[in-house]
């Protein structure tokens, strides 16, 4: 997957993946989740998995 922007959990275990029309979550195995192909379906999604506090700079990075 070529991927263009990613964020970080705040202990560096999961990440937050973006490219090739979806968004993803990737844990430090390596195992893949889609949470999204759009922005709010990801934050809906991390907030849902109660994983949004873990990613403060995806949750608020309104830059898109």
């Amino acid at each position: 997957m070529e991927s263009q922007y990613y964020w970080k959990s705040l202990d560096d275990l999961e990440e937050v993946v973006i490219g090739n029309g979806e968004i993803l979550l990737i844990n430090r195995n390596g195992e893949l989740t889609q949470i999204g192909t759009t922005l709010d379906d990801a934050r809906n999604k991390l907030r849902d998995l109660g994983k949004d506090e873990d990613f403060p700079d995806f949750m608020n990075d309104y830059n898109w």
